[in-house]
């Protein structure tokens, strides 16, 4: 018997941003590191001026804020970000593909950096992307999914919230 493809792709989005970019993340991590473990300075340039690759450990969060927290207790903080993020994308009752774009990419981040903290031998977060042209620290793919993520979540169920008010006061005026 076959699936309805309207039903099955029901989370396509959302699954296909959250394995494609957890995985981009990981091996991103791993080529890097392997690849200039031996580079004087353990540094690159990519795009002389403009990027290079540096290796950095990074014991707490996005761009080295709380660096005396343990990896455990990121594990468990990020975990418990990931499992709320779960519940709240399986509560949101309008899934448009924008909406599965943003829930995947915050959680493609969360389990990126999770991972990192879980299998790495010291428990941080391997960091490399890093910009000449402003002074912003070394990230990684995980935190640039968040940031961007992050955001575009938020406004969306602003925006979905906004709407089901409206909606709402709609039906109240109607049947009054």
């Amino acid at each position: 018997m076959l699936r309805n493809p309207e039903r099955s792709m029901k989370h396509g989005v959302f699954l296909a941003t959250v394995i494609g970019l957890a995985f981009l993340d990981l091996w991103s991590k791993n080529a890097v590191f392997a690849a200039l473990v031996d580079c004087p300075f353990r540094e690159s340039d990519i795009w002389p001026g403009i990027l290079k690759f540096k290796l950095v450990k990074n014991p707490g969060m996005m761009w080295g804020m709380a660096q005396d927290v343990s990896a455990n207790w990121w594990v468990a903080i990020r975990g418990a970000v990931l499992i709320g993020l779960i519940a709240i994308y399986a509560r949101t009752p309008k899934k448009t593909q924008w909406t599965q774009l943003a829930f995947g990419l915050v959680a493609a981040g969360a389990i990126g950096n999770i991972s990192d903290n879980l299998f790495q031998p010291d428990g941080m977060v391997r960091d490399f992307l890093h910009f000449y042209w402003f002074e912003f620290p070394t990230f990684n793919v995980a935190d640039s999914c968040i940031c961007v993520g992050a955001p575009l979540l938020m406004i969306i169920l602003w925006r979905q919230d906004s709407e089901a008010a409206k909606e709402l006061a709609a039906e109240k005026d109607g049947s009054a």
